[in-house]
């Protein structure tokens, strides 16, 4: 399976960092996971939701395009979500789902709904502790158009 993750080019695409130093709606501060998305157009909204205001297209950020094992594992996240887990200011529902999928150790992904583009869109949650994080493969980086209409 492949997935796209939207990131600032001076990182590396690989690169769990940010997510284990401020935490995510699936992960508490301290636990290093990498953020993506199933589709190009959805890891570009999720993009948009989480720019801050006002919106302007961001700079210096680019699209790369990662090959997921195919035998790493995936465990879905399916309805009936958790009571709270699409809350915007508190996480703690989600988190519990996604530190329950870590604790098990079993799955590089956690294959979780997406809230700005429910209910279509999903995102992948990819645990860089697992022993297939490592066997990751960065398939292609684009610089994509941000179009200044979609974020006025």
């Amino acid at each position: 399976m492949k997935v796209w993750r939207f990131h600032n080019r001076r990182y590396h695409p690989l690169d769990p960092t940010g997510a284990a130093l401020a935490g995510g709606r699936w992960n508490p501060r301290g636990i290093p996971v990498l953020y993506t998305s199933v589709t190009f157009a959805g890891g570009m909204l999720e993009l948009v939701a989480h720019a801050s205001h006002p919106r302007r297209p961001p700079r210096n950020h680019i699209a790369t395009l990662i090959e997921m094992p195919p035998d790493a594992g995936t465990v879905r996240v399916n309805e009936p979500y958790p009571p709270g887990w699409d809350d915007l200011d508190d996480y703690s529902a989600s988190q519990q789902v996604g530190v329950d999928w870590l604790e098990a150790g079993e799955a590089l992904a956690l294959d979780v709904p997406s809230i700005p583009g429910a209910p279509i869109e999903r995102n992948m949650v990819l645990n860089a502790r697992h022993p297939a994080f490592g066997d990751l493969e960065v398939v292609r980086v684009v610089d994509p158009l941000y179009d200044p209409r979609v974020w006025s």
